[in-house]
C-alpha cells in the first residue's frame, strides 16, 4: 500500500498497554493498603466494580476511560472521601504508567516515513493522550489526533475517522489505518472502506475483506510491506 497519509491508533498499537497499565493500578492498590488498611485484593474488588460502574452509565462516550471516575467510584464504595485522595491516586497511575512506556520495534521508523502526515485516531480523552504523546516523544512525526472526546463517537463509528480524514485533509483512497483491535480499528476501517494494517499480535481469528485488510504482527512488517 502506498499512501499519502496514516491513521494511526495509540494504545496497544505503538506500545504494549497492559505492563504500564498493570503497574499503575499496582500503585493504587498499594496505597490503599498503606494509607487505609485496605487489602490489595479489597482495593481492586472496589475498583473494578468502580469501572463496571461507569461504564454502563457512559458507555461509548470518552468519559466512560477516565480513571478518575474509576478511582472516584473505588472510594465512595470503600467509604473514603474522593475529594481527598482521588486526584493524588489518579496522578499515582499516570505518572506510573507513563514511566512505563516503551515504543515498538519500528514504530519510529515508520513514523519518519510518514512525518507530518500522521493523525492518531484514539478511544481516550485528549488530555492523557496529549501526555503519552509527549512521554513518548512522537509528537514532532504527529500532523494533528482526534479523540472520541473531540469526535462524540468511540471508534468504529465512522466520525473519528471522518474528522481525521477532513484534518489531514485527505480521502479514504488517499490513506491507511493502523490498529491492534479488529473490533474498533479494523471494523472502523472497513465500514470507511479505508485499506488497514491490522497488529494482530494475539492470533485472532476474524472474517475480512483481503483487499482492504492486512494482517501483520509488528511495525517491522509493515515497514517491508509499504
Amino acid at each position: 500500500m502506498k499512501n499519502q497519509g496514516i491513521l494511526l491508533d495509540l494504545d496497544n498499537t505503538l506500545y504494549e498497554y497492559s505492563k504500564p497499565h498493570n503497574k499503575g493500578l499496582s500503585q493504587v492498590f498499594s496505597f490503599c493498603n498503606i494509607h487505609f488498611n485496605i487489602s490489595i485484593e479489597q482495593a481492586k474488588e472496589a475498583y473494578s466494580l468502580g469501572r463496571q460502574k461507569v461504564h454502563i452509565e457512559l458507555r461509548e462516550t470518552a468519559s466512560s476511560h477516565n480513571r478518575l471516575l474509576y478511582i472516584q467510584k473505588m472510594l465512595e464504595i470503600l467509604k473514603i472521601p474522593p475529594f481527598k485522595y482521588a486526584l493524588e491516586l489518579y496522578n499515582n497511575y499516570w505518572d506510573t504508567f507513563l514511566e512505563e512506556m516503551k515504543l515498538y520495534d519500528g514504530v519510529i521508523e515508520l513514523l519518519e516515513k510518514y512525518k507530518g502526515r500522521v493523525c492518531i485516531v484514539s478511544d481516550l480523552t485528549a488530555h492523557i493522550q496529549y501526555r503519552k504523546i509527549q512521554k513518548l516523544k512522537i509528537g514532532k512525526y504527529i500532523h494533528t489526533i482526534v479523540t472520541s472526546e473531540e469526535a462524540g463517537r468511540e471508534k468504529p463509528h465512522p466520525y473519528p475517522f471522518m474528522l481525521a480524514l477532513e484534518k489531514l485533509n485527505l480521502t479514504t483512497q488517499d490513506v491507511y489505518m493502523i490498529g491492534d483491535s479488529f473490533q474498533k480499528d479494523i471494523v472502523g476501517s472497513l465500514n470507511m472502506r479505508i485499506k488497514s494494517y491490522w497488529i494482530n499480535t494475539d492470533q485472532i481469528s476474524e472474517k475480512y475483506d483481503n483487499n482492504l485488510v492486512t494482517e501483520v504482527k509488528s511495525f517491522k512488517e509493515i515497514l517491508e510491506l509499504i
